[in-house]
């Protein structure tokens, strides 16, 4: 199957739309271009993206899907393949994903999402929504706050309250009552100025800090910039800072193939007070790692935490065989510590060719950080999201999602080995790990479906996708 980007298949979409005249208002309890989702720290809700990249509706939305109501679903005897759902039974026998398994067929339920979406959870706001960050603004028992950035028309981050009460939660965007999230809750000049420079287009994957230090952080797919938004302003999060385009934070393609530069995501280096690398200055500073989406590596960068402002190190080099053999670009992907606590192992996701690698961050003689590559094993294609599975008393597995493809490739880290390509549904982007529940939830963005697959070591289905939220088409 040919390999494509996001960004082609967002063309595809616009192209589809031409001529249909003015856009409906984005349903509130459905699942439409799916691209973000985001599990609750309680483990009682799955937070979901609806992006609209192919802007057939006003807007995308926020909805929320009850994780704990479809449980009790799941837990019933489905309905058989093709019957008519409703809210007494609203999941159904569906085909399995089994092809390259070597298996059987086995059947998977599907389940119809509007009847776990209250309309009240839902919001609307720019179009292009892409994946959501989890912010806690005053700790642990006030509310969840969640920042999407978008990347359509008016590009924007969008930050939402979710707050919980008595039997429920109750999200907040200042919305009106069609949903509408208002201007206050979207992030979209320096300074949150209206004279300030405008957030730069094509913003990525949004990262919120997990060190403690009251910053996310935004890399943009194009034009080389990062963005900076301290979370603790006045009036909410404020971007404090926007890269200047002439100094590239992220490398252009090498090799003189092109001009394409900008970043992807973003992770951040544990940090040791009794054992901090210099660039830290003693842990005051955060030590973050962004990936180059054009350049096969990484750049170091910090901030400069009393005047708001990024500062970028060295970028890395990242070889894995020969990143021009297959004469396709994006290069970089998703990038995350296998310990978030430790920091020493980062695992970086190559989109061409397409591969995971192992770098080691110990530090060296110098006291910074190696960023040696040591491990490296060959993935389906165009891989882009990961997400870690951490047991507690069992190998930890990394989970990439290939959008070509259409399968999640399992790699486990204790050998660096793939112990499983999963057949899933078409576009599958975020991939979102439930440990109580020993589930992946996969985004599927051109399905507008979420798979479910099974994690349960003792389970003979183990690794496979075995529900669907969602009917798709």
């Amino acid at each position: 199957m040919p390999r494509v980007s996001h960004r082609w298949c967002a063309a595809m979409l616009l192209l589809a739309t031409c001529g249909r005249g003015e856009p409906e208002p984005a349903d509130l309890q459905a699942l439409r271009l799916p691209t973000g989702a985001l599990l609750s720290p309680d483990g009682a809700w799955l937070f979901v993206t609806n992006s609209n990249l192919d802007l057939a509706v006003k807007s995308s939305t926020l909805v929320v899907l009850n994780l704990r109501a479809l449980d009790q679903a799941f837990a019933e005897p489905p309905a058989p393949a093709d019957a008519e759902l409703s809210a007494a039974a609203p999941c159904r026998v569906a085909q399995a994903m089994s092809e390259g398994t070597g298996a059987k067929d086995q059947e998977i339920v599907e389940c119809e999402e509007r009847y776990f979406i209250q309309r009240a959870h839902s919001v609307r706001f720019t179009s292009g929504a892409g994946n959501i960050a989890l912010d806690r603004p005053i700790g642990d028992d006030g509310p969840w706050r969640l920042l999407v950035p978008s990347s359509l028309e008016e590009r924007a981050v969008t930050w939402i309250d979710v707050v919980r009460e008595a039997g429920g939660i109750k999200v907040e965007c200042g919305q009106d009552a069609e949903g509408e999230c208002d201007a206050a809750h979207s992030l979209q000049r320096l300074g949150n100025d209206p004279a300030g420079a405008r957030l730069p287009s094509d913003p990525a994957r949004i990262f919120v800090d997990s060190e403690g230090y009251r910053f996310a952080y935004l890399p943009h797919l194009l034009g080389a910039r990062m963005s900076l938004i301290a979370l603790d302003a006045e009036y909410g999060p404020k971007i404090t800072d926007i890269t200047d385009p002439n100094a590239a934070f992220f490398a252009p393609e090498p090799g003189g193939k092109g001009v394409l530069a900008g970043g992807f995501a973003v992770a951040q280096r544990a940090c040791d007070p009794t054992d901090a690398p210099p660039r830290t200055e003693s842990c005051t500073r955060p030590l973050l790692y962004a990936s180059h989406r054009f350049w096969p590596g990484v750049r170091l960068f910090s901030v400069e935490t009393g005047r708001d402002t990024l500062v970028r190190f060295a970028s890395h080099w990242l070889p894995v065989a020969d990143p021009y053999a297959a004469g396709d670009r994006p290069y970089m992907g998703e990038i995350e510590f296998i310990d978030p606590e430790v920091g020493d192992r980062l695992l970086a996701v190559h989109t061409t060719p397409p591969s995971l690698s192992l770098v080691d961050t110990s530090l060296g003689p110098s006291g910074e950080p190696l960023n040696d590559p040591i491990d490296s094993v060959a993935l389906c294609h165009n891989p882009n999201i990961l997400a870690v599975h951490r047991p507690k008393q069992a190998e930890a597995i990394a989970f990439v999602s290939c959008y070509s493809d259409d399968e999640i490739a399992a790699v486990a880290l204790g050998s660096f080995t793939v112990i499983g390509t999963i057949p899933v549904d078409d576009g599958p982007n975020e991939l979102v790990v439930d440990e109580a529940r020993r589930k992946l939830y996969v985004v599927h963005t051109l399905a507008s479906t979420i798979g479910v697959v099974e994690l349960d070591s003792a389970s003979p289905r183990r690794l496979q996708m075995i529900g669907r939220i969602g009917l798709g088409d």
